[in-house]
């Protein structure tokens, strides 16, 4: 049934165009017919005018060699002389059309001042001719003879060429006449000729189509068993993904952890060398016998307040593993203040001072273990930044600010900022601008996980030029954005 509907459509379509064709065959003649009668149009006022200019000269030049006859006469007879010219005339009149006449020039001549200015005028009529049913134009040439006072003059019309031109017209309606029966034979067997062609082009047409089509389906169940392979390839890469993506990330934990618990240990160290000291003299005396005194008391509530100090942290640091992927409402700037405490030893150590400004306190529901380590991670890498500079210039600028739909926090350092060629892949996994024995390049990486994928914020690094007191630094500024519109899990 399909393959009948097209059969059907391409003879209708070959119909059609034979139509369209012939119509415009047809259009083609009528006005190659109409601009041969254009042509002839222009032909007859070009001949006409031709004819009138010729006849004007023609009567000039006769008027004008009478006019040098009558001058050559002698004077003294007149009379003999115009006898002799009239005659002259005459004759010439007898065998010749447009008669020359003469006059005697009168004040009463309606182009008598023109003739005595110039010495000759032009006269043109036109009229109807109802036996012809023709405009005529007419033309009557004066000259004006002073010797003798006379006017010599002839009048001439077109209507010996317009039974001329009549006579072509007939001819040429006749020769066009035969032209479209030869122009009409011609289209028709060229007609039959080009339906023809047609109709064998149509047919390899079809042919060459129905070919294509079948090839097209080949080449469609090919395409499908790629696609379907190439699909199976990309599960299988991305399962791939999935499994190096989670061993990334446990990797990322695990160093955020050895590094929380590395600044824990600094935290640790004086509390348990005094824990220790103090142990060991009480434990002395005892052996010895000898009595406690204030001192020792004081530092047994040392030891106290420095074991109270140890479970505090270890509390803290609990607390915030079991928050690890807890979202819960906490004070923004009281992570800020954990994270700076947890790396308190490195920042005493490195000579870093902390600046901070902070807006006032705001509570968002998110992770607060995930803003930790990636606040962490941002510390810890600004001050491997600083270490080539001089301590003084060691700052580490923080900076909140609270705006209508989130809260934004900048960490700025003054370790002279990030060359502009890296920059871009600073967040990428295992890049790092440190030799490799010193970093791994998961730091930021996880940083901007946790930020952008776990607490659907935003993080951003620039260069930052930064005036503090009495001098001017540039260093990397981290940026982290983080939205109060997420809405508490149940």
């Amino acid at each position: 049934m399909l393959k009948n509907n097209e059969k059907s459509i391409g003879n209708m379509n070959l119909i059609g165009t034979f139509l369209v064709l012939m119509l415009v065959a047809f259009v083609v003649i009528m006005l190659s017919v109409n601009s041969k009668l254009d042509d002839f149009a222009d032909l007859q006022l070009e001949v006409k005018t031709k004819f009138l200019n010729d006849k004007q000269d023609d009567i000039k030049y006769k008027i004008h060699n009478i006019n040098v006859l009558i001058s050559k006469q002698n004077s003294k007879n007149i009379s003999e002389s115009k006898k002799f010219v009239k005659e002259f005339v005459s004759e010439v009149n007898k065998t010749k059309h447009n008669v020359i006449t003469i006059t005697e020039l009168s004040e009463d001549m309606p182009y008598y001042k023109e003739l005595m200015n110039d010495g000759e005028y032009y006269k043109f009529e036109e009229f109807f001719d109802e036996e012809t049913q023709k405009d005529i134009s007419t033309v009557e040439y004066f000259v004006l003879n002073k010797t003798w006072n006379w006017v010599l003059s002839a009048k001439f019309s077109d209507d010996i060429i317009n039974e001329q031109i009549s006579t072509w017209e007939e001819h040429l309606l006749e020769l066009i006449r035969d032209n479209i029966y030869v122009h009409i034979s011609l289209l028709f067997l060229f007609s039959i000729a080009l339906l023809l062609v047609m109709y064998v082009i149509n047919k390899l047409a079809n042919k060459t189509i129905a070919k294509c089509k079948h090839s097209i389906k080949e080449r469609e169940k090919d395409l499908k068993l790629e696609i379907h392979k190439l699909q199976q390839k990309v599960e299988e890469e991305t399962e791939k993904f999935n499994s190096q993506s989670k061993i990334m990330q446990k990797q990322c934990k695990m160093l955020a952890l050895g590094e929380m618990l590395g600044n824990l240990s600094h935290q640790w160290k004086e509390p348990l060398i005094d824990i220790s000291n103090t142990a060991t003299s009480i434990k002395s005396k005892i052996e010895t016998h000898m009595i406690a005194t204030d001192e020792d008391i004081e530092k047994l509530t040392h030891i106290n307040n420095s074991a109270e100090y140890l479970t505090r942290t270890i509390e803290d640091f609990r607390v915030f593993l079991k928050a690890d992927s807890l979202k819960i409402d906490f004070v923004v700037n009281e992570i800020i203040e954990k994270a700076i405490t947890i790396n308190e030893a490195i920042i005493e150590k490195n000579n870093i001072k902390i600046v901070k400004e902070l807006d006032q306190d705001i509570t968002i529901h998110n992770l607060s273990f995930g803003l930790l380590q990636a606040m962490v991670n941002i510390i810890y890498n600004a001050k491997d930044a600083m270490k080539k500079i001089d301590k003084e210039d060691r700052f580490i600028f923080i900076t909140t600010k609270n705006h209508e739909d989130r809260i934004e926090i900048t960490i700025t350092d003054t370790g002279k900022g990030i060359s502009e060629e890296v920059i871009g892949n600073i967040f990428k996994p295992y890049f790092t601008t440190k030799q490799k024995t010193y970093g791994t390049g998961l730091g930021l990486h996880m940083a901007y996980n946790i930020i952008e994928q776990n607490m659907s914020g935003k993080i951003s690094v620039s260069n930052k030029n930064v005036t503090y007191k009495s001098g001017s630094y540039i260093g990397a500024s981290f940026s982290i954005i983080l939205y109060f519109n997420d809405k508490k899990e149940d």
